[in-house]
């Protein structure tokens, strides 16, 4: 039960054929500003660490600490239907890890706090860790709107142009770093100044668990979560306390033991259910709903719903104005117009790669919890627009039979991905079994092959097919050629697994109608007894 408890309480908490032998022009080695994703340590006015993994621990902390009384609240609860009790603690036990990191009700940085620019030897440095060409790194405060965020890198460039005597530079953006490039595509001025952009796992378009969260549509299916524990929570081990799975790792954790204990996804939604409009909008408010940037990875279609949610009343919508005015701006200004924008920008010049990732089961919390992704995002998102199959599956037999011939050069070799539909259909590179967070220096070769080629495409060089395999071991990218056996998930594994949720499931069910009265054990009893 202290398990089923647990991943509740995690749940609430989050919210052309190419041709052999032609020579490649090669490019201008110009230098690559890098916006990694979110993670950058945060430090209030004194220097002091606010955010490197701590709100995370000290939050669990608060949980273990209240179990027992939360155990009992939800038991009185789901017999009175009053949840109010149980809400109340457990906020009062989550939110206080966020207080001293949530932006204000404008969405700007309290006291002073953000990083620390005086720890930075030397912020315009050239390094070359990534890019043989060279790198810069731009570091943000990761909490602010991207589109804040953006304006700050127009400056940057243009200092990093002016103090390196640099004509261009290039623009990497990771996760939500491609929010920012995106910001600044769309907003920024002197765009003359940049060269090629490459746009890596980018969640411009959104990212389908954050965005089921904050606008309260949740949906957990047991099959989903199964496919998810078994490929995909493995992969996740090593990357606890680092970026994105400072949440994710956390839920995962505790929906793993939950899954193996047999507690169906059916009692955990109900639970959800009945608790999300008292507890969900004040905790989301009073953490990750405290980042606007978090607000910049919810999708296009979930943005109006997760404000009327979470912002509930007139009262909180004239508190919190200033703050919905940022998240609906990078909304209307930013998001839903990227596409077109890339597309006008590539017509003036500026080179782009769109890198995705697939083969991973996604996060189990949404209606696209059956979907194809890279463990965190979405893979038709951060292919913007790739027609993908589902997790485990290949596209039909009638949708391959119907692409045309021009476009099935684009359809992967194991038949998961139709990449005719992307926006850069021949700019978008596919990466397949490589982790959400796994950033290996076989992509960086990649990376410098685009950066050093004139106008390369998935055509271009046959090393650097548009769908390549990732071997951790020996950290390289070969050509997908088919599809692997341990690719297509068998329905029929796990059909014990399945038998024995529903078994705990009725176990449960029992115990509730025992507890409500909808089951006299006396008489059920002595009726056995006669």
């Amino acid at each position: 039960m202290k398990k089923l408890m647990s991943l509740i309480l995690a749940v609430i908490m989050l919210f052309a054929v190419a041709v052999p032998g032609v020579q490649a022009l090669a490019a201008p080695n110009y230098v690559t500003i890098y916006i990694q994703g979110y993670g950058e340590p945060l430090y209030d006015a004194e220097g002091n660490y606010i955010w490197y993994g701590g709100p995370v621990e000290s939050m669990m902390t608060g949980l273990k600490d209240v179990l027992d009384d939360l155990l009992i609240d939800l038991g009185i609860a789901s017999i009175t239907g009053n949840y109010d009790e149980y809400c109340d603690r457990l906020y009062n036990a989550m939110a206080p890890a966020f207080k001293d990191l949530i932006l204000d009700k404008d969405g700007n940085a309290r006291d002073g706090s953000g990083i620390d620019s005086n720890m930075l030897k030397d912020p315009y440095s050239v390094r070359y860790n990534r890019i043989k060409t060279g790198e810069i790194e731009f570091e943000y405060d990761w909490r602010l709107s991207c589109e804040e965020n953006a304006a700050i890198l127009e400056q940057f460039i243009d200092r990093v142009c002016r103090e390196k005597k640099y004509t261009k530079v290039n623009l990497l953006g990771r996760c939500l770093g491609g929010n920012i490039v995106a910001a600044y595509l769309q907003n920024g001025k002197n765009l003359d100044k940049i060269g090629k952009v490459i746009l890596y796992i980018s969640s411009t378009d959104g990212v389908d668990f954050i965005s089921s969260l904050f606008s309260g549509k949740l949906k957990l299916n047991d099959d989903n979560i199964k496919n998810f524990v078994k490929y995909t929570l493995p992969a996740t081990a090593k990357f606890e306390d680092q970026g994105t799975y400072e949440i994710i790792n956390t839920l995962i954790e505790f929906v793993n033991e939950a899954y193996v204990l047999g507690f169906g996804a059916d009692v955990i939604q109900d639970i959800f259910d009945a608790v999300k409009s008292n507890v969900l909008a004040r905790l989301v408010r009073d953490s990750y709903g405290g980042f606007v940037s978090f607000w910049n990875m919810v999708c296009d279609e979930d943005v109006e719903d997760a404000i009327s949610l979470i912002y509930n009343t007139p009262e909180l919508q004239s508190e919190y104005a200033v703050m919905i005015e940022k998240i609906r701006s990078f909304h209307e200004n930013v998001q839903v117009n990227a596409r077109n924008r890339m597309l006008e920008l590539k017509a003036q010049g500026i080179d782009f790669m769109v890198i995705s990732k697939y083969n991973y089961a996604n996060i189990p919390l949404s209606e696209d919890g059956d979907k194809q992704s890279d463990g965190t995002a979405l893979t038709s998102a951060t292919s913007f627009g790739a027609t993908v199959a589902k997790f485990g599956k290949t596209l039909s037999d009638s949708y391959v039979s119907g692409i045309g011939e021009a476009d099935r050069r684009y359809l992967s070799k194991d038949n998961m991905i139709d990449a005719s539909t992307c926006v850069f259909p021949e700019k978008t590179w596919f990466i397949k079994n490589c982790f959400h967070d796994v950033f290996p220096s076989s992509v960086d070769k990649l990376f410098d092959a685009f950066l050093t080629t004139d106008n390369m495409t998935v055509f271009t060089d046959e090393t650097y097919s548009q769908y390549l395999d990732y071997n951790e071991e020996a950290d390289t990218l070969t050509p997908v050629v088919g599809i692997a056996e341990e690719d297509i998930v068998d329905e029929n594994k796990g059909q014990k697994a399945s038998v024995f949720i529903r078994f705990f499931t009725l176990v449960l069910n029992f115990f509730r109608k025992l507890f409500t009265g909808e089951l006299d054990l006396g008489s059920l009893l002595g009726s056995k007894e006669a």
